[in-house]
Formats: structure tokens, C-alpha cells, sequence
């Protein structure tokens, strides 16, 4: 008996599924290219390059080689600062001789 019932279960979904969509996209239904050029998702909607990326990429490293170049000057003269103030304890060992009694 269930082996006669059983093609017929597995089939119903498939013909609701059918009855429902009538085995056409909607006409309401938008492809979907057509959605992402309205949403401007779409890859003619990219910045196209232009000119040398040598040049650009040289501006870039220059810009970078500044800020690397500025940090690390701003670091030495902080340590400098600090160290001529004595805001640095460096843990330096005591001294090794003794001091003169008087």
C-alpha cells in the first residue's frame, strides 16, 4: 500500500509548486541585471583607472615614507626629552664602588 501512496507524496510539493508559479517568471519580476544597474551595484558602475600607476603608486610610497620618516623622529626626540629630564629609569645597576667615609 505505501509503496503506491509514496510517488504521489514525493510529487505533491512539486505540483503546488508548479500550480503556484505556473512555471513562468512573473511579469512584475525584474532581471537581474536590470536591478543592479538601477542600484548602481554593477560593475559599469567601477572607477575605470587612468594614467600611470607607476606615478601613483610613487606618491603614495612618498606620502608613506614621510609619515614613517616623521614617526620615527617624533619618537627620538621624545626619548631624548625624557631622558634629559630624567622622567627615564632605565633600572641601571648601583654603583660598584664604595663611597668615601669622611
Amino acid at each position: 500500500m505505501l509503496t503506491r501512496i509514496a510517488p504521489l507524496l514525493r510529487a505533491a510539493p512539486r505540483l503546488q509548486q508548479s500550480r503556484r508559479m505556473g512555471h513562468a517568471v512573473p511579469a512584475h519580476w525584474k532581471p537581474i541585471r536590470q536591478i543592479c544597474e538601477e542600484n548602481k551595484a554593477h560593475m559599469n558602475f567601477l572607477p575605470v583607472p587612468e594614467g600611470s600607476w607607476q606615478e601613483a603608486y610613487n606618491k603614495q610610497q612618498s606620502k608613506w615614507n614621510r609619515l614613517l620618516a616623521l614617526s620615527v623622529l617624533s619618537v627620538v626626540v621624545t626619548a631624548v626629552a625624557l631622558w634629559q629630564t630624567g622622567s627615564i629609569y632605565l633600572h641601571t645597576a648601583p654603583p660598584l664602588r664604595n663611597k668615601k667615609k669622611e
